[in-house]
């Protein structure tokens, strides 16, 4: 089975399973959410879906190209990894959003993307 299907299921699955955290935010009191540390909730919506969409593109990603040049691969992996899982701090967080490094994070999380696809995209054209 390709890299990349298998860590779209596995990212898939942690999409899923952090799914958890929206039933916790829709059923639980703002004061109590705060109380625990969760002041900011759309950040936990951010993530999730974030999380189910690049899972789910990697896994067609690794139905559809059978053998992804290595850059693309490595770009394109890592980068649906940290995109999706930098949400979450801001969560408990608000103030990290704002923070350069979080910044800085956000713009190499496009660039990565962006450099993978457009890789991944010249292969699949030039084939």
């Amino acid at each position: 089975m390709p890299f990349l299907v298998k860590t779209g299921v596995v990212e898939l699955t942690i999409g899923v399973l952090t799914g958890w955290f929206m039933v916790y935010i829709t059923r639980t009191p703002r004061a109590e959410r705060i109380r625990r540390g969760l002041r900011d909730p759309r950040r936990i919506r951010q993530g999730h879906i974030e999380l189910l969409m690049m899972g789910t593109m990697l896994i067609a990603i690794g139905a559809a190209v059978p053998d992804p040049p290595l850059p693309a691969l490595v770009l394109i992996t890592v980068f649906s990894w940290l995109a999706p899982l930098s949400f979450f701090p801001a969560a408990v967080r608000p103030d990290l959003a704002d923070h350069p490094a979080m910044r800085w994070t956000d713009n190499l999380t496009f660039v990565g993307l962006s450099a993978g696809y457009l890789t991944l995209a010249g292969s699949v054209l030039l084939t």
